[in-house]
């Protein structure tokens, strides 16, 4: 397979890629073969896929104990809503974000920041973060598992907490 540079494209940031067909057991192989050396795997997946595949934490810990193995869903691993398709607009409405979004007299389109990169993006990159440094200290990898909702939930919490003072009104 090729080797693609992420120069094409801004996210990439210049990261390598390395494209496998994750449904071939050669491919599988390969990619555990890599984890090896890897410190940290990032999947975004619907529970239960990486483990389809051969390529759960259980498996991918086996081959490389030190192995942060971070997860992104976006309603969690298990739950009435885990296997639920969902997008940041229906994280952010869920937990009250989208309600405090923009002026009463017309509706404004929200950003992807709330739910996707700053609740469910950030929390599951200090998650990583912090189980990275206690990989290195200890030699022992672990499971971060952040979900969406869960993010967005925790950015919403100052603003109840200002609520249930009194400094902050329920409103657009």
């Amino acid at each position: 397979s090729s080797l693609r540079t992420g120069t094409e494209d801004a996210m990439g940031r210049g990261r390598r890629q390395i494209p496998r067909e994750l449904k071939k057991p050669e491919a599988v192989e390969a990619v555990l073969r890599m984890i090896e050396r890897t410190d940290v795997l990032i999947e975004g997946f619907r529970p239960g896929i990486m483990e389809k595949l051969g390529l759960g934490p259980d498996v991918c810990l086996k081959r490389n104990a030190k192995l942060v193995y971070g997860r992104m869903t976006g309603w969690g691993q298990t739950g009435p809503l885990a296997m639920a398709a969902g997008h940041d607009i229906n994280y952010i409405a869920l937990t009250g974000a989208l309600h405090a979004i923009g002026p009463k007299s017309e509706p404004v389109p929200p950003l992807n920041l709330v739910g996707d990169y700053g609740g469910g993006g950030m929390l599951l990159a200090f998650g990583v973060c912090a189980a990275l440094v206690e990989s290195i200290r200890t030699g022992k990898g672990q499971v971060i598992d952040a979900a969406m909702c869960d993010g967005a939930a925790l950015l919403m919490a100052p603003f109840y907490t200002m609520l249930a003072s009194g400094q902050w009104r329920d409103g657009r």
